[in-house]
């Protein structure tokens, strides 16, 4: 399902053995077997000589570097998405940002939105913006050829100079309450996690806008397909 079904969905409602002992021939022998039972004791002295192995053996659990690469995953994993749960509700904070108005055709969204962005990105760096988070694409409407939506990058600097941003206006990142749901992989899995947020919402009976967010927390060009993380917002209507 693409996105423009969800348009569609919230628009009417998302693991020893013992050892045999001789037994004592004669009453006379019998102080024997006490002297036999003394050769046991130095079998004893032989058993030391069996941990002495061992020790050579304990060098060999020290495979603990492998502590180091739970350090290294949490380095990359150290964003918060692996712990966001899906549909949590959350209230977003409007921030300066460069927005970015576009349309996609189906086909080819994924390339448009990574076209606007880095556009953005551009624009930012020759204004000498500061960039103050992830950038973000909000699907305004859509259509069964095609979607309007604004790329969006929040800055920290302020936007003073709007001629200079051009074709990028000065505007806010979204803000408000929503519902955010998170997607892992890449732009051609996408379409089973809207499947999900549209049951999520209709078996909750939530009315949503029809414009909702993607946030793109980790950057498509320094992380693989595998472990990249978007997350969508969905807003309630009020």
């Amino acid at each position: 399902m693409k996105p423009v079904l969800l348009f569609a969905s919230v628009a009417g409602l998302m693991a020893f053995a013992p050892l045999g002992q001789a037994a004592a021939q004669a009453p006379a022998p019998a102080p024997q077997t006490t002297q036999p039972a003394e050769p046991a004791p130095s079998q004893t002295q032989a058993a030391p000589a069996a941990p002495a192995p061992a020790d050579p053996a304990a060098p060999q659990a020290q495979p603990q570097p492998a502590t180091p690469a739970p350090n290294a995953a949490t380095a990359q994993t150290g964003d918060g998405v692996d712990a966001a749960g899906f549909g949590d509700e959350v209230t977003l904070t409007a921030r300066p940002a460069l927005v970015l108005p576009g349309k996609a055709t189906w086909d080819d969204l994924y390339g448009t939105f990574r076209r606007s962005l880095d556009e953005l990105a551009g624009i930012a760096a020759a204004q000498n913006l500061t960039r103050s988070g992830p950038p973000m694409i909000r699907f305004l409407s859509s259509t069964d050829e095609q979607a309007d939506f604004e790329a969006i990058l929040p800055v920290s600097s302020p936007l003073d100079q709007p001629d200079k941003l051009l074709p990028a206006l000065p505007g806010m990142t979204p803000g408000g309450q929503a519902y955010r749901f998170v997607h892992f992989g890449g732009y051609d899995t996408m379409e089973q996690t809207y499947d999900e947020i549209t049951n999520f919402l209709d078996e909750r009976s939530i009315q949503a806008e029809d414009s909702f967010v993607e946030e793109y927390v980790r950057d498509p060009k320094s992380t693989s397909e595998v472990d990249l993380a978007t997350y969508i917002y969905v807003f309630p209507k009020r």
